[in-house]
């Protein structure tokens, strides 16, 4: 049994969720684990909020009289404060990081938040919380291991997230197109430098979440040299998420059975990330194509807190779902429709591809994320070159198009697709591959 610390802001949505599913995971695998978070949402005891311990003064144990002369030293010699102006960023790239030099945590009131010096650790996003420096401070007091898991690029990036087609990463992060200030610009190549000092001094070691991160990262300036990069592709509770309830799933949410029903969903669907508006551009394609009396049986549904203004642009029947948290409610939806099309085009996953494909539903998307290898074309769903609307209404015919006995093919097709490269058991393998293989290194 190990002792794992798993280490992200969050526990809930998203990046924060996924590192919430790997301590789930190593609890199941029987070891010893401890999420901290700076922000604590969830109620489970192995989750544990970061609390900063205040160090008792070193003066103490001073007379009184030698407490008097520090405070008047202290009031006659003023440190020189230097303000520092206020990084500005180009918001597409969520360039988050901005500042991989700045220690942000004391580290034994970590140890002191967990109750134990781990053996590994695993990171996700650990915005606002903790850096590539505070992470080699952590190592270098426990000597753990320490793997980073790519829920997004920031791991190995100059303070990006998504570098919308930007190859800095694999070099040095010169003239950073997300920083628009020429003055601030070496920001991101001194962030890259510090997170690289840090990988190599510490081990760091990176574990892929998609298909693309995992690409990404083997070009990556800190990680290319990593000799094997797992890929553990959304982390999916098969138990939750799943085609079980698929043949009824339609009368649950009283939809009709012979309509077609797009799936479509994103936290915030104006985000430009999510390219909402290929979707609507491939919708309108498709009303064109299509016969009235067909136009009448397909129907659009789109999960999320926000929906992009063009959304009334859309022909068909449609109907907004506020975001849905409850993934028995998520997983029935997702076995209600018959397509999932996912339009983003600079993503790291979304989970909702690998979600919808474990209850049985095809994909449907852009070439991007975690759907550029689980997703394959005329077996479980269809794959489609960035930003093409064309070949992406091409692809949603295709499926509408599958007679019933093609469409259980496609189906099943996308269940075994997650079962095998998706799934809680599938991820063990992995984790299990990653801790013998350190064991066999230390005999």
């Amino acid at each position: 049994m190990k002792k794992i610390l798993v280490l992200s802001t969050g526990d809930i949505n998203g990046a924060y969720e996924a590192m919430y599913k790997v301590a789930h995971i190593f609890k199941n695998m029987g070891h010893e684990v401890v999420m901290c978070v700076k922000n604590k949402t969830k109620t489970d005891d192995f989750i544990k909020p970061y609390t900063h311990v205040q160090l008792s003064p070193v003066n103490k144990n001073l007379s009184l009289a030698e407490r008097a002369i520090r405070k008047i030293k202290a009031k006659l010699i003023q440190p020189q404060v230097t303000v520092k102006k206020t990084l500005t960023t180009d918001s597409k790239y969520s360039f988050l990081s901005k500042d991989e030099i700045t220690e942000n945590i004391n580290v034994d009131s970590l140890l002191k938040s967990v109750g134990f010096i781990p053996d590994y650790i695993f990171t996700g996003m650990t915005i606002d919380f903790l850096n590539s420096t505070d992470l080699f401070n952590i190592q270098q007091a426990t000597q753990a291991k320490i793997y980073n898991i790519t829920v997004d690029m920031n791991h190995f990036t100059g303070g990006c997230h998504f570098s919308w087609g930007c190859k800095g990463y694999m070099n040095t992060c010169d003239d950073c197109p997300a920083i628009p200030d020429e003055s601030q610009k070496p920001v991101a190549k001194d962030n890259l430098e510090r997170k690289y000092q840090n990988a190599q001094k510490a081990g760091f070691q990176i574990i892929a979440g998609s298909g693309l991160t995992l690409e990404q990262a083997k070009k990556s300036k800190i990680y290319r040299n990593q000799k094997t990069i797992y890929n553990i592709n959304s982390l999916i509770d098969t138990t939750l998420l799943n085609d079980q309830n698929k043949s009824i799933a339609k009368k649950i949410f009283s939809l009709e059975e012979d309509h077609f029903y797009i799936l479509t969903g994103a936290q915030n669907m104006e985000d430009p990330r999510k390219g909402f508006k290929y979707l609507i551009e491939a919708l309108e394609l498709l009303d064109q194509q299509l016969p009235e009396d067909v136009k009448n049986k397909i129907n659009l549904l789109v999960v999320s807190n926000s929906i992009n203004k063009e959304f009334d642009r859309v022909t068909f029947k449609k109907q907004k779902i506020d975001y849905i948290k409850d993934y028995r409610l998520l997983s029935l939806l997702y076995q209600a429709t018959d397509v999932f099309v996912n339009s983003s085009i600079e993503d790291s996953g979304p989970m909702m591809v690998s979600e919808a494909l474990a209850c049985g539903t095809p994909v449907v998307g852009f070439d991007t994320g975690v759907l550029t290898n689980m997703v394959i074309d005329d077996y479980n769903g269809y794959k489609i070159p960035m930003k093409d609307s064309h070949l992406l209404a091409e692809g949603i015919k295709k499926i509408f198009e599958l007679d019933k006995n093609q469409y259980a093919v496609f189906s099943k097709n996308a269940v075994q697709q997650v079962q095998e490269f998706s799934s809680y058991e599938y991820a063990e393998e992995i984790f299990t591959k990653i801790l013998e293989q350190d064991d066999q290194k230390t005999l």
